[in-house]
């Protein structure tokens, strides 16, 4: 697993527990940019406590090969994250797939960082982790996340009804995926 990893204006870090202050500082600026498009969160979801439990989980995940999350950084702001590109829902053979997500402040959308970033994570699931195929369920409504993924090539397979319990209610979501060129 590569820990680090740079684009020509990002750094992706994998973070540990000792982020939970960033990783809560960025959850709680962007509340109202993130939730529309979210599971309910738990009562204590905002709490540094939490956040560090939930470092601690990802980062065993990510040692066990099973997920890989990337927190996003500027190179000229390196101390602030910008954004989060995961890959998870790890299958392993037959199938070698995995599931895409990501999200980005409210402050640095439309810059091109979400693109560089998932290229880059993309190139990583290939490449370290054999996987064969991406898959992305984004719901309808939600434009910003169908133009980029449709940017990245991926594509659209169809819609997965009453997907996901997102801000309390059972959505709708499309479906696209990614094959590996390299077979």
């Amino acid at each position: 697993m590569q820990y680090t990893c740079e684009t020509d204006r990002l750094l992706l870090k994998v973070l540990g527990k000792e982020a939970a202050w960033s990783v809560l500082n960025f959850y709680d600026e962007n509340r109202t940019h993130f939730e529309p498009w979210e599971p309910k969160r738990p009562d204590n979801f905002y709490t540094i406590s939490y956040q560090r439990a939930s470092l601690t989980a990802e980062y065993h995940q990510m040692a066990e090969g099973k997920l890989l999350r990337y927190w996003v950084f500027l190179k000229d702001q390196p101390d602030e994250i910008i954004g989060s590109v995961c890959f998870q829902n790890f299958l392993r053979a037959p199938y070698m797939s995995c599931c895409l997500g990501y999200k980005f402040s409210r402050r640095y959308t439309h810059k091109g960082y979400a693109l560089e970033s998932i290229r880059k994570g993309i190139d990583i699931i290939w490449s370290d982790y054999s996987m064969h195929r991406i898959e992305a369920y984004i719901m309808p409504n939600n434009r910003a996340s169908l133009q980029l993924i449709e940017r990245l090539h991926f594509i659209y397979e169809g819609i997965c009804y009453s997907y996901a319990n997102i801000d309390g209610v059972w959505s709708d979501h499309k479906r696209y995926a990614l094959l590996n060129p390299s077979g």
